[in-house]
């Protein structure tokens, strides 16, 4: 009845009250243009002369099958990535090792000797300064066998070729990080990107990668080459195996470099742990090969170098310089602090994220494998470590961690009721 009221009195006043004629007529004007718009904006008929649908008939084709992530994958590439840090490039090994300090001995002190053989025996069973024999076994023990090894400048790895009767053959090529080191490369200068192109990348990285050379005057880059053109990562008809590359931490790093430089678009995928980022959008832009990143808990590396926080940082520098241009002596420290921002802007992730979530007291049947969790969960779960301890984050980043909590994940849904139990000394 109200509604009846209110249109009378519209009708009754509509030349008496020139507000009211404005009204109507600015929502009838309004009525009618939106109604032209939306037949403006109407879907045409798919029948048209110029078909604008499929215009690029080879983007029909069904897409190149690649490797989609796998747990299992996933977990070997831990395993490959954590038998990098081998160091099976030394001169002689344990063996010769604990020969070479036996003679330095007083052989006539027997409790001596006997003191050195027992702790040195205990040390041997975690040591990674085994020779190369020794991880050709404990590659045959589980069907790969060692094609190649790399020793350039800093940069050490290998390549392995899985080799069963019942299974698709595959290469792998694993790169050693710097787990012990991590001061060492998170605080160095190089940090600072190298223009390559269009893009920028990590220059300690791209050096080690491309330009520092072994005796025969081979680089990284001409190493990896050298190995994927090998008759053993090819099959009989010489068309490539599916190729994996993997590493931890600066190991994760290199991987992916060389994912990008050398394998861009193949049947394989790169798997990293803990890496850093490496190089902005445009010098990691055309790479078609799938790139897994697992990050364990509150890895502090993964972090490093700084990525869009830098833009944010260096957008807040700018506003403190302008406001205190009136002082000289502040605003020439904020300069000089753009100016450093500004070079080390643009490192970016690239990559589909796997997170590994936290375990209280070691129970890693809690652990869960996250795809891709929002950025601010991330900092906050962060956040929550750094003030239970500062040293969390950098515990986060051991690879026996990474190891530990894949093996359960992969047994857990490979069709295994019963995942094995992990121990502290595994």
């Amino acid at each position: 009845m109200e509604l009846i009221q209110i249109f009378n009195y519209v009708v009754d006043n509509f030349d008496k009250h020139p507000w009211i004629s404005s009204i109507i007529s600015s929502a009838g004007l309004g009525t009618i243009g939106t109604g032209i718009f939306s037949f403006k904006r109407r879907p045409k008929s798919s029948l048209q002369k110029d078909n604008k649908y499929f215009k690029n008939k080879k983007l029909l084709d069904i897409p190149t099958k690649r490797p989609a992530y796998s747990d299992r994958m996933a977990y070997v590439m831990a395993e490959m990535s954590d038998l990098a840090y081998f160091e099976f490039e030394g001169s002689g090994g344990a063996i010769l090792d604990a020969v070479k300090r036996v003679q330095e001995l007083n052989t006539e002190n027997a409790d001596q000797v006997k003191k050195f053989l027992e702790s040195y025996t205990q040390g041997l069973m975690g040591s990674r300064d085994l020779n190369i024999d020794f991880l050709i076994e404990i590659l045959k023990n589980s069907k790969f066998d060692l094609l190649d090894t790399i020793d350039i400048g800093e940069t050490q790895g290998f390549a392995c070729k899985y080799i069963d009767e019942k299974q698709s053959p595959y290469v792998v090529i694993a790169f050693r990080g710097t787990e012990k080191k991590i001061s060492d490369w998170l605080t160095d200068l190089k940090a600072i990107p190298t223009a390559v192109g269009k893009g920028k990348v990590h220059t300690g990285f791209y050096e080690a990668f491309t330009n520092i050379t072994d005796a025969e005057g081979m680089t990284v880059y001409d190493k990896i080459k050298q190995i994927m053109q090998s008759p053993a990562a090819n099959d009989d008809k010489g068309k490539p195996l599916p190729l994996f590359f993997t590493g931890h931490s600066l190991g994760g790093a290199l991987a992916l470099l060389a994912t990008n430089l050398l394998a861009k678009d193949i049947k394989g995928a790169c798997y990293t742990f803990g890496g850093p980022r490496i190089a902005d959008y445009e010098f990691l832009k055309g790479l078609k090969t799938p790139v897994y990143r697992v990050v364990n808990s509150s890895d502090i590396v993964p972090r490093v170098p700084p990525g869009a926080i830098t833009a944010i940082l260096l957008n807040l520098i700018k506003l403190l310089s302008s406001l205190t241009q009136l002082v000289p002596l502040i605003s020439s420290i904020f300069n000089k602090i753009e100016n450093f921002l500004d070079k080390l802007n643009g490192y970016r992730h690239v990559g589909d994220l796997r997170y590994l979530t936290d375990i209280d007291a070691k129970k890693f049947d809690t652990v869960r494998l996250l795809s891709n969790p929002p950025a601010l969960d991330r900092i906050m779960w962060m956040w929550q470590h750094l003030v239970a301890s500062v040293r969390y984050p950098i515990s986060s980043h051991s690879i026996t961690i990474y190891r530990k909590k894949l093996l359960y994940i992969a047994s857990d849904r490979f069709a295994n009721p019963h995942p094995p139990k992990i121990s502290d000394d595994n």
